[in-house]
């Protein structure tokens, strides 16, 4: 398909939502932001507490109400036509959620040529790249840099629970700080709706000398230099709120695939890659405890959040997003 309308209409660039703001980064530098260095994932202990979590319908591979999310994912009202497993030896989902920039030295290095796993994310959302976003060079005075559509190249898994995640149509203006380590993304369903709240969420760009441990001191030593960590803090309503003790989520983006710059293939990147695999293609081993993967009335909300992400959806649905215009197109917008 051509290129996207809204890729190249100046008010998706500009959205006029009440609280949409061009940041003030000398505002946010003074207030040192920083993640956590310790990881221990708010999101953890405030997501699945209730009686209301009971029944596994929220699991990466539930088969509550099947056979109808088979029936909705592969009908007219599906926004994500596409699908494919994890563990196809072809990498078929990898090779078509990752695709060419025609500028890619525009695209932010920690996020150019790079497919993302949003390990630890509790959604039913695995896979995201921002490399056929449509970006453009920064200004002196800071504007949004990348415009995304975020049905595009965005996996879901194929439960009744991924089908309702992929009907949220946004868009995500992205802004970065002039250091490079902070990007933001704002996202929005119409950029023309004064009276829309825009949701703010953060991504910080690790740095040399970061070190990031687990609640019992152990090093994650996977997540290195140039890697992304995803933050939210709040009610995504205020972008200059980065006080920790208001943390609401956080998880480490792995690169699980990237464009090799020599032969311009998608391949898997190791050993991030296999670690998805694993916990794609394992056997929880809960059958008994869960009356088939059907409840776990005993379990506890920690429990129940590590039993989501310890275990996700070989199968993923997903939407290809087309070639986005060229650095040139939009400068001027």
């Amino acid at each position: 398909s051509g290129t996207p309308a809204e890729f190249v209409d100046a008010a998706y660039w500009h959205p006029k939502c009440k609280n949409f703001v061009i940041m003030d980064w000398k505002k946010w530098d003074a207030q040192n932001p920083a993640p956590p260095m310790v990881f221990d994932p708010p999101q953890r202990y405030s997501n699945y507490d209730g009686v209301a979590f009971c029944g596994l319908y929220w699991w990466n591979r539930s088969w509550w109400c099947q056979p109808l999310p088979w029936c909705l994912h592969n009908s007219r009202f599906s926004r994500k036509p596409e699908s494919g497993t994890l563990s196809d030896t072809n990498d078929k989902v990898i090779t078509e959620m990752l695709g060419p920039n025609p500028d890619d030295s525009k695209v932010h290095p920690s996020m150019r040529n790079s497919l993302f796993w949003t390990q630890h994310n509790n959604a039913p959302e695995t896979l995201i790249s921002f490399n056929r976003w449509a970006w453009r060079s920064q200004s002196d005075e800071g504007r949004v840099v990348a415009l995304g559509d975020i049905q595009k190249d965005f996996t879901n898994d194929p439960t009744m629970f991924g089908f309702i995640f992929s009907l949220n149509k946004r868009y995500a203006a992205l802004q970065v700080s002039p250091d490079g380590k902070w990007i933001l993304l704002t996202t929005f369903a119409n950029p023309n709706d004064h009276e829309e709240d825009c949701k703010f969420l953060w991504f910080y760009v690790v740095q040399e000398g970061d070190i990031f441990k687990t609640p019992d001191e152990k090093t994650l030593d996977y997540v290195r230099p140039g890697d992304l960590v995803r933050l939210t803090w709040g009610d995504l309503s205020d972008p200059y709120l980065c006080d920790n003790t208001k943390l609401k989520y956080m998880y480490f983006p792995r690169r699980v695939a990237i464009i090799d710059e020599t032969s311009g293939n998608v391949v898997r990147n190791s050993p991030h890659f296999e670690a998805m695999l694993e916990r794609a293609t394992n056997d929880p081993g809960k059958r008994i405890e869960t009356c088939c993967y059907a409840c776990a009335p005993f379990w506890s909300g920690e429990e129940r959040w590590d039993f989501q992400v310890a275990n996700i959806s070989n199968k993923q649905v997903y939407a290809i997003a087309p070639i986005p215009p060229s650095g040139e197109v939009i400068e001027r917008l």
